[in-house]
């Protein structure tokens, strides 16, 4: 139904503009010394709509060309983030397997990489990212605190003392 109306639409555009520009006998007459050209109103309206649509599209064309540089730098800076972001995700994931040198590991990239991540550029990013920081800290203590130390006697015990006799 809607490709119908579009057709239908279309029809009618094409009928609105053979009924004003068919009974349109002006001409318009461009000098340019020693020539002379004599166009008709018609062909000259749609030849300067062509020529501003071209404009038009040229400057889109050339504004995002222009912005391009700008945007690969952001697409870059995100895709760092996210690397570190999938590092700590590894490196969590190692801590909760009790693979603590590879925790360590992933740890210390996740911070080589938080440290070559350009400043934040707004709030949100800035948050994000001391997060990102307070959690690979916190990460890599427990990590190295897992590695040092065994599980202490207090941890082996039930909690509420379950395991003693009365």
């Amino acid at each position: 139904m809607r490709s119908a109306l579009w057709t239908l639409a279309l029809f009618a555009c094409a009928v609105a503009a053979a009924l004003f520009l068919g009974s349109n006998r002006a001409t318009v007459a461009l000098f340019w010394h020693p020539w002379r050209i004599d166009l008709s109103l018609n062909l000259l309206l749609v030849g300067l709509a062509l020529f501003l649509a071209l404009a038009a599209l040229l400057a889109w064309a050339i504004a995002s060309v222009w912005r391009m540089p700008t945007e690969a730098k952001i697409w870059r800076d995100h895709r760092h983030d996210l690397a570190a972001h999938h590092a700590f995700a590894r490196a969590a994931e190692h801590l909760a397997q009790e693979r603590w040198e590879q925790a360590l590991e992933e740890a210390a990239h996740v911070q080589h990489l938080l440290a070559t991540l350009p400043p934040p550029a707004s709030a949100r990013e800035t948050r994000e990212q001391q997060s990102l920081l307070n959690a690979n800290a916190w990460l890599r203590e427990a990590a190295t605190r897992a590695q040092t130390q065994p599980l202490s006697p207090s941890y082996a015990v039930a909690p509420h003392g379950l395991d003693q006799e009365h």
